[in-house]
């Protein structure tokens, strides 16, 4: 189905939607939909959404486009909100560790390549953060009051966690780089779809009950990025 618009947009339909919503984001238009909702009303949706829509995407395209990573010493990358200076040293052994306001990594000569420093340095950072998520779901859990299935982490392009029917959670591992309010909101969130799976009126009153500032959190995720 081709929807009349000005830009161009993705339309995914979901048995766990009750209700549509529309994510912008690198200049991508998502719109997330019921399985069985009609293109007619998918097609009144994006009308009326437009003006919005093209807002973000003018926002999105006047910001400038980050600058991707080298992999070289004196770089800056986040880890739980905190910047850290990238510090590459030639070792016996392959490491990564944070040191005095670094993340020192470590390779063997022969290694010290661009793609082997960004494989060591996103093993680290998929290590903390499936430790780190794992800790911050089993303590939020408690006060939500259900119990996950299981616990994973995986590469998203435009999520950052998911929750399936049956209590499997599975988090996008870049959110360890995010400030830990931000990680704690998308725990919270995919807590809450333990108890509703959509994203209706009744859901977002389950999220405010456990953080009452859920959308100034949310609409961090929906400003920042994370280029790795």
């Amino acid at each position: 189905m081709t929807y009349l618009c000005d830009f161009p947009i993705e339309v995914v339909r979901s048995q766990r939607k009750k209700s549509a919503s529309i994510n912008v984001k690198n200049n991508h238009v998502i719109i997330s939909v019921p399985k069985n909702l009609s293109d007619f009303r998918i097609q009144e949706i994006i009308n009326k959404k437009s003006v919005w829509i093209k807002t973000r995407l003018k926002e999105q395209k006047e910001t400038s486009s980050p600058i991707l990573k080298e992999f070289v010493s004196g770089e800056s990358f986040p880890y739980l909100g905190k910047n850290f200076r990238l510090k590459i040293e030639v070792g016996d052994e392959p490491s990564v560790k944070l040191k005095n306001g670094y993340i020192v990594v470590q390779v063997p000569k022969e290694q010290n390549s661009k793609d082997r420093i960004k494989y060591y340095l996103e093993e680290w950072y998929k290590i903390h953060a499936i430790n780190k998520l794992k800790e911050k779901t089993i303590r939020f859990s408690k006060s939500v009051g259900v119990t996950p299935k299981t616990i994973s982490i995986k590469s998203y392009k435009a999520r950052w966690g998911s929750c399936s029917a049956n209590g499997d959670i599975t988090y996008n591992w870049k959110i360890i780089l995010a400030p830990h309010r931000i990680v704690d909101y998308v725990v919270i969130h995919e807590l809450c779809h333990l108890l509703e799976h959509n994203h209706s009126p009744r859901y977002w009153k389950l999220v405010a009950r456990h953080m009452q500032d859920w959308k100034t959190r949310r609409d961090w995720l929906k400003t920042n990025d994370f280029t790795f």
